[in-house]
């Protein structure tokens, strides 16, 4: 979402702070779920296109087949999320996450090219629906300042344990910095997508923030509510005044007047990651024209009353898939595609369906390694990237980018590849994966990583078109402070000459910076303070060259008034050697 990241053409860069562990809700994953739009005209191929053997098995007490009386289950106190689910007009999306219980190295987070792990909607499900769900919902945090909250590597005085989104309203639980999130949230940086906020009023104990300042390269950023242990980041702020309501049990819950909606939730509603819906809302509430791209077998239409659950065990190797499912009128051909493909790859003996004219309960046990995009044989080894994308053609820049939460590494190719896609994940956190749409990696392609400005290194890999990647290189961050002596020895006052010429159409100006003499430095970057998309880099941190004599930056400016900076990396350390002032 931030600009610095958006490419001109239709290529994917997806920037996210999530670290190395794989899993589903990686905001990695967000982008491959989002890459494709599977809607509700494609349902009746899904709904028909089971060939799958049917597996025997018999619900027994206390499974979703079961039907015990609800009268001691209250979803509202036995139910992490419980409290949080209120409808609208359109019924009730949600899903909900404990981020603690994920193993690591466990589900596809695929660039979208290969075909799901395993066959079977009962896993799938919940994992691909409800992980995409609340990997929107936190990438939509990072507006709240809490990019590095929901990074399990990245160090951040806030922690996010659980994830809740009902509709477009996302519920994060944990523990939080109120003041460090006052402070990011009131002064515009790169982690809040550039936009400001002010702090409104407080209700109830939330501090409550609303957008004042927003960059044209963002649409509708969201209100933030701030307390000790939640943060909510809603539409607006009547939406954000319903959650409050809803918490404090001020505002009616979909299961207090619908009891489906309590039996549901008490026969599939408890896991690590649940999804439901209720009433007529579906996924498209949340996601928009953009739906998760894997081709299930079957989906939950409108009107259809669902939850799914998947509750991982202790260790992490297994977890129990739940499904419940209220229609009004199921029809032979959905009944069939049920019973032949729900539960398939359950291991041995887990397998529960049950179908009647309008209700299904389901369950299974799935083991991680089921799930796993990357088993043995996906990784690549460094011989094999290295035919994928040469590590000599790779081009590396730092650019500071002072006031900020970080600065940022920019990854370039020089060569023609035979890559799908190339990655780049910082020591801190910072991760983005760049994948060019139906061509490879090619030259003059470049990508960059959030860093962090005390001190970092990053690592690039190769990744090819069945999604395996493969690490290229590794390299320290040059995040040194140049010293003033230091930068005027490395690239002299006399050494940059500047040409500007105003603009003849558009709406900004060009700057020319020629290099006129031999420099020590081995990065240059040219950064505009106006026309910040616009910065030039020329160099490399691998170079065996510094920048020499007759090398050019150029870069748009800001007509009415611009500021260009630039720095220059020398060995560890980078500052500023030049700034332009001008046009006035």
């Amino acid at each position: 979402m931030s600009p610095r990241f958006t490419n001109d053409n239709d290529d994917r860069a997806t920037q996210t702070s999530q670290s190395r562990r794989r899993f589903l809700l990686g905001m990695g994953a967000l982008t491959a779920a989002l890459a494709g739009c599977s809607g509700d005209n494609d349902q009746e191929a899904n709904d028909n296109s089971a060939d799958s053997t049917p597996t025997e098995g018999t619900p027994t007490e206390g499974t979703p087949g079961d039907d015990s009386s609800t009268d001691t289950f209250e979803p509202a106190g036995d139910l992490p999320y419980g409290q949080w689910l209120t409808t609208d007009q359109s019924g009730l999306f949600f899903a909900y996450a404990n981020l603690d219980n994920f193993p690591g190295d466990t589900v596809a987070d695929s660039s979208g090219s290969s075909e799901p792990p395993v066959d079977d909607p009962l896993a799938l499900y919940p994992l691909v629906i409800g992980g995409a769900a609340v990997g929107v919902g936190r990438l939509s945090l990072s507006f709240a300042g809490l990019a590095q909250a929901v990074s399990p590597t990245a160090t951040s005085d806030s922690t996010v344990s659980e994830v809740t989104v009902t509709n477009e309203t996302i519920i994060a639980e944990g523990s939080f910095a109120t003041d460090q999130l006052d402070e990011r949230l009131i002064e515009p940086t790169d982690e809040t997508f550039g936009v400001a906020y002010e702090q409104t009023s407080t209700d109830r104990g939330y501090d409550r923030y609303e957008p004042v300042e927003v960059p044209d390269s963002v649409n509708d950023p969201p209100a933030v509510a701030v307390t000790d242990e939640t943060v909510i980041v809603g539409p607006d702020a009547s939406r954000l005044d319903k959650t409050i309501a809803v918490g404090e049990g001020d505002q009616s819950r979909v299961f207090e007047t619908d009891e489906t909606a309590t039996e549901l939730l008490e026969q599939a509603g408890s896991g690590d990651l649940v999804v439901g819906q209720f009433g007529s809302a579906t996924a498209k509430e949340l996601f928009g024209n953009f739906q998760p791209d894997a081709d299930l077998q079957f989906r939950p239409r409108s009107g259809e009353n669902m939850v799914a659950a998947a509750d991982f065990n202790a260790s992490g190797d297994t977890f129990e898939s739940q499904f419940a499912l209220a229609v009004a009128d199921l029809g032979e051909d959905r009944q069939e595609t049920i019973e032949t493909s729900f539960g398939t790859a359950a291991v041995d003996g887990s397998r529960s369906v049950e179908v009647s004219d309008n209700r299904i309960t389901a369950t299974g046990t799935y083991t991680v390694e089921q799930l796993s995009d990357d088993p043995a044989g996906q990784e690549l080894s460094e011989a094999a990237a290295a035919e994928l994308v040469s590590p000599e053609s790779l081009t590396f820049q730092y650019e500071p980018l002072p006031g900020q939460q970080f600065d940022e590494l920019w990854v370039g190719v020089t060569e023609e590849t035979d890559a799908a896609g190339i990655r780049v994940e910082a020591e801190s956190g910072g991760y983005t994966e760049f994948e060019p749409q139906e061509r490879s990696v090619s030259a003059d392609d470049s990508v960059a990583v959030q860093v962090d400005p005390d001190g970092d290194s990053v690592t690039v890999f190769a990744v090819n078109g069945e999604g395996a990647a493969g690490e290229l290189t590794t390299l320290s961050v040059p995040t040194d402070e140049l010293s003033e002596t230091a930068a005027s020895q490395a690239v002299p006052e006399d050494v940059l000459s500047f040409s500007y010429e105003s603009p003849d159409s558009g709406d900004f100006g060009s700057l020319t910076i020629e290099v006129v003499a031999d420099t020590d430095a081995k990065t240059l970057v040219a950064q505009p303070q106006e026309a910040s998309l616009f910065t030039d880099r020329v160099g490399s941190l691998t170079s065996d060259e510094p920048v020499g004599a007759g090398t050019i930056l150029e870069t748009a400016v800001e007509p009415e008034g611009d500021e260009v900076i630039v720095y220059a990396t020398v060995d560890s350390a980078t500052g500023e050697v030049a700034r332009w002032q001008g046009p006035k």
